[in-house]
């Protein structure tokens, strides 16, 4: 039986569990994809696969797990601090061009989100959309302010919602595409801005 690294069992598992995490969270950051394998994880933390699979179900387990850990706190940051003076419209660009700056530079929760996402199963896919709930009713409430003031055109929320969002991650890619993504973030923001604030204006 492994060696008990805590005062009870369950504080031992609870170590191992995010120790289990850690390592997945720089493999992807190393590799700069999260393509990792079973066997990767559990090499670096130093435990067999067998004892992996008390802890998790797969590698995509893992990955869900990983962006529920990580991805309210960081929701929680791009929220935070948006000057109360501005309007709707402008919030709504300033939570965009935030998350866009987060998607294509982070090298985990941004690979994932970006890139790996669509590769996982539909379970995992499903923990991290709930994952991005508190992003979701933020994006939500500011659009649903500038409607009710008039500085936001009316549409369907649902409609509203994959709007925006595609525009976010349209930007995102394009940044990530560049051949110098530092140089091009401000020319794809400002674009992003521009025509967030224009679409989505009421006429």
């Amino acid at each position: 039986m492994p060696r008990i690294r805590a005062e009870t069992i369950a504080e031992h598992k609870e170590l191992t569990r995010r120790e289990i995490l850690q390592a997945a969270q720089e493999l992807i950051e190393e590799f700069g994809s999260a393509d990792i394998s079973f066997g990767e994880i559990a090499s670096a933390v130093g435990i067999g696969r067998t004892t992996l699979y008390e802890y998790f179900s797969d590698r995509d387990d893992v990955i869900a797990s990983l962006v529920e850990e990580e991805l309210p706190g960081v929701v929680e940051r791009l929220l935070a601090g948006i000057p109360g003076e501005l309007g709707p419209p402008e919030k709504l660009a300033e939570i965009a061009e935030r998350t866009v700056k987060f998607v294509a530079t982070d090298r985990v929760l941004g690979v994932i989100l970006h890139r790996e996402v669509g590769r996982l199963s539909q379970e995992a896919q499903e923990r991290i959309r709930d994952a991005h709930a508190d992003l979701v009713r933020g994006v939500a409430a500011v659009y649903a302010a500038g409607v009710s003031e008039g500085s936001l055109r009316a549409m369907p929320p649902d409609l509203a919602g994959r709007f925006i969002q595609d525009t976010m991650m349209s930007a995102a890619r394009a940044v990530i595409a560049a051949s110098d993504p530092d140089a091009r973030l401000p020319e794809i923001l400002a674009a992003m801005r521009q025509f967030l604030l224009h679409g989505l204006a009421s006429s």
